[in-house]
């Protein structure tokens, strides 16, 4: 036999064996995931976000599995040092509507009656569309459809937080 093959052979495996040691040992920071409950991020935006939120320019989103009416959608994202989400640009419009996918999410924009005037929950004001708008339905949804879609603040609906990454 002879001796070069024999060498090259045992190159080989010691070279997939590290390969497969490394992969191994750095999976969990290919796919951007750490064990101290935060997902980190390369890039300028920041560094972090909590298991179960989605990061984006800088900002951390949470799409809620359970359902609830406006005003206690708006208290959950409290609790949860954040606020419903503010989509005023349409990178973040795009973004979090390829998050939905075929559910409504309430975000924080509400028509404020007296002024006529759609307005974040930042007190800002929105000067975009709002579709399905009816006298009774003050705040807004996304999801199911690619529009911002006005909804009764009394009918529960999923809720989209939205907060700084650490």
């Amino acid at each position: 036999m002879n001796w070069h093959m024999i060498i090259s052979g045992l190159i080989v495996v010691v070279i997939k064996v590290v390969g497969t040691t490394f992969f191994l040992l750095y999976f969990p920071q290919i796919f951007n995931k750490s064990d101290d409950g935060f997902t980190t991020t390369t890039g300028s935006y920041g560094t972090g976000c909590p298991k179960e939120w989605e990061f984006h320019q800088g900002r951390c989103f949470f799409l809620s599995t359970s359902e609830s009416p406006w005003n206690e959608s708006r208290e959950f994202c409290e609790r949860k040092g954040s606020t419903l989400a503010i989509v005023n640009t349409l990178e973040k419009l795009r973004f979090l509507q390829d998050l939905t996918e075929a559910e409504k999410y309430f975000i924080g924009l509400m028509y404020h009656r007296e002024e006529k005037k759609w307005r974040w929950i930042n007190n800002s004001v929105f000067n975009g569309n709002v579709t399905n708008q009816n006298q009774n339905f003050n705040c807004v949804t996304i999801g199911l459809t690619k529009t911002l879609d006005a909804a009764s603040c009394d009918i529960s609906y999923r809720r989209i937080c939205e907060k700084n990454a650490k």
